[in-house]
């Protein structure tokens, strides 16, 4: 592969492993490339961001991103400018080293860093979507992010809250199944309302709205298990008001994917959401906590070029 290399690595990322990884890392990238690349080692939030909008503005062809979803995430909303690529053929190379990682699982990437540093070098590029959203950024005033695998409003805000003010340590698995498990327990059931691909508006009370792109979220969480990066859809899923005993009975089935069975939960598919609230609630995509409702999600087609494996058939 002879293009025009950039890295982006988040250091803090996997309760600070990446770090401590850091050299195996780019040795990694060293031998399976072969070519040079310049760097960036991310200091503070968004830096991925600038640093990918300046290297794909200075000619960079691919930009790898170092990191969790949260890393990917900010890498890619430097690639893109008004719901278009800055450079449509440059491409995304991905090395996986967070704690959720649920992207990755959705694009059925290998889980060792060599297998991954391999998928890079063979160049296998596919076309995947990309989610946008529009937000309120808690000042009265709109924000626009986009997002790679999935965004939630509701729980999915509060359980994000307690992942990153606690320990990481424990991994994603365990870090996201037990601070959700302690959320379940309290969270209030709350008043939303909702428009899907600018249809008619329903009002209900929910525990949550999530709108997926990948099908793998939140430390290995099926909530969205039919979802597809590449079929130009999102796939929403509400989580309708429950009790706790509903709640406990339903909490195992999400990591792997019986849920969408139960009354409980509506699961459809679509292009758009919009949801507004009179309460406070949260809204997190990719991990990362963005601000509140309201908020408006639509996704974008074959938007990004990644270096991944082939999509499997069926």
């Amino acid at each position: 592969m002879k293009a025009k290399i950039h890295v982006i690595l988040n250091p803090a990322s996997a309760a600070g492993r990446t770090g401590q990884k850091q050299t195996l890392i780019l040795a990694a990238v060293d031998r399976h490339l072969g070519q040079a690349f310049s760097l960036c080692v991310t200091r503070r939030p968004l830096e991925a961001t600038s640093s990918a909008r300046e290297a794909v503005s200075a000619g960079s062809e691919l930009v790898i991103a170092v990191g969790g979803d949260g890393t990917i995430q900010e890498t890619v909303n430097g690639l893109f400018s008004r719901g278009r690529p800055i450079n449509p053929d440059c491409q995304l190379g991905i090395i996986n080293s967070g704690t959720g990682c649920g992207f990755l699982k959705s694009l059925d990437f290998p889980p060792d860093l060599d297998g991954q540093c391999r998928v890079i070098a063979q160049g296998w590029t596919r076309l995947i979507d990309i989610g946008r959203a529009v937000f309120s950024n808690g000042n009265g005033r709109g924000q626009e992010r986009y997002f790679i695998n999935e965004c939630q409003a509701g729980i999915g805000g509060e359980v994000v809250k307690k992942v990153h003010s606690g320990s990481k340590k424990l991994g994603g698995l365990l870090a996201f199944g037990l601070n959700t498990l302690a959320v379940l327990l309290k969270y209030p059931n709350q008043r939303m309302t909702v428009t899907v691909d600018d249809g008619p508006e329903t009002t209900g009370r929910f525990m949550g709205i999530i709108a997926a792109n990948g099908n793998s979220m939140a430390g290995g969480m099926q909530l969205a298990p039919q979802a597809d990066v590449g079929d130009g859809l999102l796939d929403f899923l509400f989580i309708h008001e429950q009790t706790l005993v509903e709640r406990l009975r339903n909490f195992p089935k999400i990591y792997g994917g019986s849920h969408i069975a139960s009354p409980k939960f509506s699961y459809f598919r679509g292009k758009s959401l919009a949801l507004t609230s009179e309460e406070d609630i949260s809204f997190e995509a990719d991990g990362e906590l963005l601000g509140h409702l309201p908020c408006r999600v639509e996704i974008l087609p074959s938007a990004l070029r990644v270096l991944a494996l082939p999509a499997r058939e069926g």
